[in-house]
């Protein structure tokens, strides 16, 4: 039986947990595409997932992702340059990365975004705060909703960047395991 479940997730850790908890129940994805995940019931069997941004493309990426076929770990989807990857749990975990460089390399990625996103609002909500006060003469009702969206934006910028900054920190190597590995 398939079931089809609209979810969104901020945090690609959060969303491989749910996607993990989905899999013990036994339900395998078969499709992502925009916030829709696509499963089938295949219980009693029980499933893992890994999301992994690979570094590749074209040839590479394939070649890459046959790899991870030939040792039991199936695409189940890929979306936004993100690849949805699962095992069965039967046949032993799934380990993708297993030296702490390759892991902080996967986090950075994973919290990118929420840079890219806070910087980019903030930088629209600067912007149009400078029009809004220079080009605007009226300081009538139109102006103050313009300049509450504009403020808006410079504070959900600022929201998105302290986000992005603490799952960094959340996910870094402390500095006596980096000498460890270094």
């Amino acid at each position: 039986m398939k079931t089809n479940v609209k979810k969104t997730f901020l945090d690609i850790s959060k969303e491989e947990q749910w996607l993990n908890e989905q899999g013990e129940k036994g339900l395998m994805l078969i499709g992502y595409h925009g916030g829709e995940y696509e499963f089938e019931d295949v219980s009693p069997v029980k499933y893992q997932y890994k999301i992994d941004i690979p570094d590749y493309t074209g040839r590479k990426k394939k070649e890459y992702l046959d790899f991870l076929e030939q040792t039991g770990i199936s695409v189940a989807a890929e979306y936004g340059g993100r690849v949805y990857l699962r095992k069965n749990a039967a046949d032993g975990p799934l380990d993708l990365y297993t030296e702490k460089k390759e892991i902080k390399k996967q986090m950075n990625k994973r919290c990118s975004h929420f840079f890219i996103t806070g910087i980019g609002q903030f930088m629209l909500g600067i912007i149009m705060l400078i029009q809004t006060l220079y080009y605007v003469k009226s300081k009538g009702v139109p102006f103050w909703i313009a300049v509450v969206i504009d403020i808006g934006l410079i504070i959900s910028g600022i929201i998105f960047f302290i986000l992005g900054v603490r799952k960094h920190r959340k996910y870094s190597l402390p500095k006596e395991e980096k000498d460890i590995w270094e």
